[in-house]
């Protein structure tokens, strides 16, 4: 992980791509976070979530996206000069199941400058993938700093 400023919104230009790790998920990591933030039986009870159809317990949808968000951080927001969200458009395309190894990318779609607020809208399209199927889908905005505005002290 690169940590430091080095990430303005003058750097990025659609069709950047930043290439995600990869992570596996475990049962014990599902149940875990699914106590403490999602305890819905399909995520919490191996049992119960079997007699409903899914063969067993499967990831909180909020779990998926905090691996998304890792990930991102890691590869984008870790680097960035600063930011801010504003919004997220989120798909839960597939389950997330335990021994699920995940990885993916985020790409740069849109950006489009501010000058006079000295920042940008930067619209970003990820995704989760599990080998070939996407598991989940996110369209971000975020406001980024200008290069030129962080140099301003007026």
């Amino acid at each position: 992980m690169i940590v430091g400023v080095s990430l303005y919104a003058d750097d990025l230009e659609p069709g950047r791509r930043f290439d995600f790790g990869r992570y596996t998920v475990s049962e014990a990591e599902i149940v875990d976070y699914a106590r403490r933030w999602d305890p819905i039986f399909i995520h919490v009870d191996p049992e119960a979530a079997a007699r409903a159809g899914l063969g067993g317990v499967i990831a909180s949808g909020l779990h998926t996206l905090a691996i998304y968000q890792r990930f991102a951080v890691e590869t984008i927001w870790s680097q960035a000069a600063g930011g801010v969200g504003r919004t997220m458009d989120i798909g839960f395309r597939r389950p997330v199941r335990p021994g699920t190894t995940l990885t993916g990318h985020a790409t740069v779609h849109d950006v489009t400058p501010r000058p006079a607020r000295g920042d940008a809208v930067v619209t970003i399209h990820g995704e989760l993938v599990d080998g070939e199927a996407v598991v989940l889908t996110v369209v971000n905005e975020s406001v980024l700093p200008l290069r030129a505005a962080a140099g301003d002290v007026s």
